[in-house]
Parts: C-alpha cells; structure tokens; sequence
C-alpha cells in the first residue's frame, strides 16, 4: 500500500508541474510494478512457475488492495461499521465527464466526493523525488464537490473533470428503524460504478430520475383465480440488452431501495421458462414473495392471498455493464374479486376457489323492494350479509333461503356477501344467486318449520306414507333412492342440494313419482303415498315442489319398510 501512496504522490508532482505526459507514464509504471511485486509474491508463495495466466489479478482484488476504481465496471465494496471508507479515481487528462454511481446494499450510507488538490508549499526546483517524501496528511481534500445521505441509488456527474485524483469517503448510517444489533456490526456493501464517457453510455433511467421513478406498473387480477398479472413498458434505452428484476413484498414489509439489498434480503425466484399463452409472459406458481427476474416485460404471480397489502419494486439492469436501477414502485390490495348482480339473471360463483366467501355488487334499478334468491350448491349451510348505505340485514342459509329488503334507492352500490366455514366447504362447492323485485314470483315458498315426516302407522312391507307442508299451487315430485343397508340413514345429511334438480333424477334416483296440486290445502300437510318398494329396505326421499319451470326441495326424509308383513 506504501508503494502506491508514493505512485500517487509522483503523478500528483507532475500534475502540479504542468506535465499531462509524465502523469500518464507514471501511472504505467506504477501499474507495472503493482504486477510485478504480484508476480513475486505468488511465487514465493507457490514455490514453482505459475500456471498459465494466473500472473493478472482480477479487478475485484485490485480495487481491494489498491482502492482504485477502474472506468465502465460495476464493483463491490466493503464498508465496515464505524469506519470512513475510502476510495480513489485517477484523471488521466483534463476534460471528459466523471459520472459516478453508487448503490447501497445493506443499508444507508453517507458519501462525499472531493478533487485533491496539490500539497501546499510545492518547490518545483527541489524535483519529483523531493514530491516523493511528502507526508500522506498533507494530502488535503478540497471542500466537497457532493455530499449525499440515504439508501436509495445515487448518482453525482463532474461535467468536465480536472486531471488529477478525486476522493470518495463512504461511511455506513444507522437506520432509524434499525434495532439489531448484529447487523449494525456487520460489514455492509455497496456497488460502485465509474464512467468516464458521456451519460449516454449510462442508462438513460439515470439522466432524468424524476421522469422514470414514478413510471406505473399496471396490474391484472384474475376473476375467480388467486392470479395477478404485473406489466410494464420496455426501457426505452438499450432494450435488447435490458432486463427486468421485480421485488415483491408484503405487509409492512419494507420495499427495498436498490436491486443489490432487494438481493440481499429476498428469496430469489428462478424464470427459466416461458409458460404463459404469451411468449412475453411468465408465470411463477410459487409463493409470490421475493426477487423475480425475468427478460420480458410481464409476470403472472399465482397464489396471491386475499385482502392483503402488495408492494412491487421494478429495476431495470442493463447486461452491458451489469448497472441497475429502480424505475417504478407501486402498492396495491390484492381484494376479494367481487361478482356483479343483474336483476333476473343468475350468477354463480366458485366458494371453494375463493377460500369459503365472494362478494357480490348490486345496483337496485328503481326504489322497489328487491328479494335474493340464494342456492349453495352441493347442500351445506352459508352466511347472507347484505351491507350497504342505511341497510344491514344477515340470513343463515340451509340448503336454500330468500332474503328480502326494503325498498333501495337507486344509484347506490349495495354488498351481498356469500360465506361458509371451512367444513362445510367439503359440500357446498358454488353459489347461485338470483336478485329480483318483491312482486315477481320466482321460486315456490317451501316452508321451513316443519320438514317432511313419515306416518309410521301406515308403513307395510311395499308402501310408506309421508306429510309435507304444502307450497301452494305446484307439482309435487317425489324422488326414491334405494340405500344399500338400512344403517346408511344415519350418515344421510338432510340438506338438499337445490342445484341441477333436473339433471339428477334419472341418474341418482330408482324412480320418481309426481303429482299436481292446484289447490293444495293450507292448514294441513299434503299426504303422499309411495308403493313399489321392497320388504326390509331403507329409502332416501327427495320431495321437490316445481312452479313455472323453477324447482325446490324440501329438507331430505328416509324411511325404511316393514320387513315382513301378514298377508
């Protein structure tokens, strides 16, 4: 190290003395020697002739040994707690522009930059070997050229450099949010990238920060899918050569600054496929917190989770000199994707693709009273809860339940909210919901006090004969399944399934019996006789009521027979 604070002494005599030409020599010499005293160090240390070209050290361990930062190449540094780092760059000649670029990666820094100006008292006469001897303290800085604070990418440009050396003092800060203790003394990094030619060498992202930091992300949710899609535009500078890295937290979790501490703290994510429709798009099924980088300009994130806080961080790396740079940020809520009702349509949503609740949107037309249809299919019980301005009203559904509400005024936008618990996920797999006006009739009104009953009395060995409370004017349908043992009634849950009626009949059921009722009393249960059916067997009963090609079932019955009889 002594060598070379006596190198940069000598090019700075010459410096001094007006000789641009001598500068440069002794640069080269002294780089000269620098190989040299290496060459003979790893001799002495290896003890035979070297292996081929293992004589030119890397630019890594130059810049460790000497400080010295070489033009157009991204390097790391070490900066230790507690200590001002410090770091040099040689002017060779007057005139091109000096762009200096540094990236925090562990945290906020404090950086200068300053031109070192000659030692004072310089006698010219006494020549470079007097200049040799000057003490290293009588190099002085000159007063700051630039001066910067914080953890973000920065960058400082000398529009036209002075021949000579410039000084970099970098020194870490302690964050206010920081309390570990570990990590404060702990060595942090930074990434230091010199240039000597113009800005437009660099990424053009760094001539107009302002312009490009606030460029938007857009984002696409998937209906019904914990999917979302994150897109951007190309980089406008060099796009061939650009890639993408997105940063992907959650919660308070904070949003890294730069794309070497986002490395340093996040989960790396591998993209070496494309899976998308899209040969531009990528698809990660995994956990979509972490680092993701990718070569195209679109990212579909798959297990997202519901009504939770998402913060993105784009960078840009440009694969020529490897620089990088945050050019967008953006925090979004990834919600409940929320269904619209129409009145007199049905529409129908997947619970358990939804984690067990959806959210419906709905708009009444006029100020009339509006009733909700609501139909789990596959039986099971969910939740009603219609929320909205001046109006709260909440229903349990069992198999099927209508919930009216007053008259809503128009124009507002009104919340019906569909949700069950995880076990009877395991029967109810959608929802069906119709909104209508009060004075439509869409469905029969099946009671719901008192469900169907056998009369025991009245069981043989080949007929059985129930009760049910009437629905008004409608055809009766009674659907018979054979079970294969009479202990089977006890597993039967009595929850129909009120979707797709129709289609189970033929399927599911050993037969069918219908009936219509035009005028069905109302003070008594409506008695139905079933016969065709064998001695000592057990039987599930569906009782549907249909009226204007609308179908409802009552609760579940089973019955069994009489296992012998007296003929």
């Amino acid at each position: 190290m002594s060598h070379l604070i006596i190198g940069i002494l000598m090019i700075l005599a010459s410096i001094a003395r007006g000789c641009p030409f001598c500068a440069r020599q002794l640069l080269q010499q002294l780089q000269q020697q620098q190989q040299s005293q290496q060459q003979q160090e790893s001799y002495r240390a290896i003890g035979s002739l070297r292996p081929f070209g293992a004589d030119k050290p890397t630019r890594v361990q130059e810049f460790n040994r000497t400080g010295v930062l070489h033009p157009e190449y991204q390097i790391p540094a070490t900066i230790r707690p507690g200590n001002v780092s410090q770091f040099y760059y040689l002017s060779p000649r007057e005139g091109p522009p000096l762009t200096l670029l540094v990236s925090p990666c562990s945290g906020p820094i404090s950086w200068t930059v300053s031109y070192v100006e000659p030692p004072e008292n310089d006698q010219e006469a006494e020549g470079i070997k007097s200049q040799t001897r000057w003490p290293v303290k009588t190099l002085k800085p000159g007063s700051p050229l630039f001066t910067y604070e914080g953890a973000d990418d920065q960058n400082f440009t000398i529009p036209k450099t002075r021949a000579g050396l410039y000084w970099f003092e970098i020194k870490s800060v302690e964050s206010v949010a920081g309390n570990d203790d570990s990590a404060r003394r702990s060595p942090g990094t930074v990434l230091l990238y010199a240039t000597s030619t113009s800005l437009d060498h660099v990424p053009g992202i760094y001539a107009n920060e302002k312009e490009h930091r606030h460029r938007s992300l857009r984002f696409q949710q998937r209906r019904s899918k914990r999917r979302l899609t994150v897109s951007w535009n190309k980089s406008h500078v060099d796009p061939h050569l650009s890639n993408y890295c997105l940063a992907v937290t959650s919660g308070t979790q904070p949003q890294p600054s730069t794309l070497c501490a986002a490395r340093n703290i996040l989960k790396t994510h591998p993209h070496t496929t494309r899976t998308g429709s899209s040969s531009k798009e990528y698809h990660h099924r995994g956990v979509p917190e972490g680092l993701h980088c990718v070569r195209q300009t679109k990212l579909t994130l798959h297990r997202m989770r519901y009504d939770t806080t998402y913060n993105f961080t784009l960078y840009v790396v440009n694969t020529r000199n490897n620089v990088s740079n945050r050019v967008a940020t953006d925090t979004i809520r990834f919600k409940k994707p929320e269904l619209t009702l129409r009145t007199g349509r049905y529409t129908t949503a997947n619970l358990r693709k939804t984690d067990g609740f959806v959210n419906f949107r709905y708009r009444p037309p006029d100020n009339t009273s509006s009733v909700f249809h609501i139909l789990p299919c596959g039986g099971g019980i969910v939740k009603a809860k219609l929320s909205g301005p001046g109006v709260l009203r909440e229903k349990e559904v069992v198999g099927y339940a209508s919930l009216r509400v007053p008259p809503l005024p128009p124009g507002k936008t009104y919340t019906l909210r569909i949700s069950t618990t995880p076990q009877e996920l395991v029967r109810v797999s959608t929802i069906k919901v119709l909104a209508t006006q009060e004075s439509s009739t869409i469905y029969p009104q099946i009671p719901t006090k008192n469900p169907p009953r056998e009369y025991r009395s009245l069981r043989t060995c080949h007929e059985v004969t129930i009760g049910v409370e009437p629905a008004g004017a409608a055809k009766y349908c009674i659907l018979v399944k054979e079970l294969r043992s009479s202990s089977s009634l006890a597993s039967v849950t009595t929850v129909p399934d009120q979707c797709g009626l129709h289609r189970r009949r033929r399927s599911e059921y050993t037969f069918e019996v219908c009936e219509e009722k035009r005028s069905p009393p109302k003070d008594r249960a409506l008695p139905f006789t079933l016969s065709r059916l064998q001695p000592g067997k057990a039987y599930l009963l569906q009782i549907t009521a249909q009226l204007k090609g609308q179908s409802l079932s009552y609760p579940l019955l089973g019955v069994r027979t009489r296992r012998s009889c007296d003929t």
